[in-house]
């Protein structure tokens, strides 16, 4: 258990990770601002808009570091992985805030679904693209394929009239497939990451 502390800690400490963090963090706050009404008398409607950006960043925050993932260590691509999940939770306070300034008929839950879960599962998806890519030797086109490949996924559910992968509509409305698409990839992102761990710290993917 300490040398997972430890591992997370570090990670944690890397200059990657706190600088995205800091971004993240930074453009949902001016997000919020933004669409905040300016007079007491306006119809507050900033959850709306602050949970579709919401929804997207951290998609891609996580399809990003999953993609990148699959480089690293055992350990450390674990801790990359509770990495995301600990910024994602930084934006329950600004998400809670613009939900109770809003009220909207979306349940309060399903935004807790989007930050604690859809992270992880937009993660495994990274660590397939990732994945894919190191056999292809693509590698250094994943700051294209991660933006891309979320771009697909928002098409392909559009065409398909669905809600799947795509954080836009799921922000806003609850979708029972995209519940169970989150669930059951977040799931094997757990199984991934044990499978990791127990390789060791010293062993990276090819």
């Amino acid at each position: 258990m300490q040398g997972f502390i430890a591992a997370v800690e570090a990670r944690l400490r890397a200059s990657d990770v706190t600088q995205v963090a800091t971004l993240v963090f930074a453009a949902l706050v001016v997000t919020l601002v933004t669409v905040w009404p300016g007079t007491p008398r306006s119809i507050n409607e900033s959850w709306y808009a602050f949970a579709q950006t919401r929804g997207v960043i951290l998609a891609l925050l996580a399809l990003g570091f999953g993609a990148s993932a699959v480089r690293e260590s055992g350990h450390r691509s674990v801790a990359t992985a509770v990495a995301v999940a600990l910024i994602a939770l930084l934006v329950l306070p600004l998400e809670i805030a613009a939900y109770a300034a809003t009220y909207p008929a979306t349940p309060l839950w399903w935004s807790l679904v989007g930050i604690a879960i859809a992270p992880m599962a937009y993660f495994m998806l990274g660590v397939g693209l990732g994945t894919i890519a190191n056999r292809l030797r693509l590698g250094a086109m994943l700051p294209l394929l991660v933006p891309g490949v979320l771009v697909g996924f928002l098409m392909l559910d559009l065409r398909l009239g669905w809600t799947v992968f795509n954080p836009l509509t799921a922000s806003l409305h609850v979708s029972g497939r995209y519940a169970v698409a989150m669930v059951v990839l977040a799931a094997a992102a757990l199984a991934w990451g044990s499978f990791r761990w127990r390789k060791g710290p010293g062993e990276a993917s090819a």
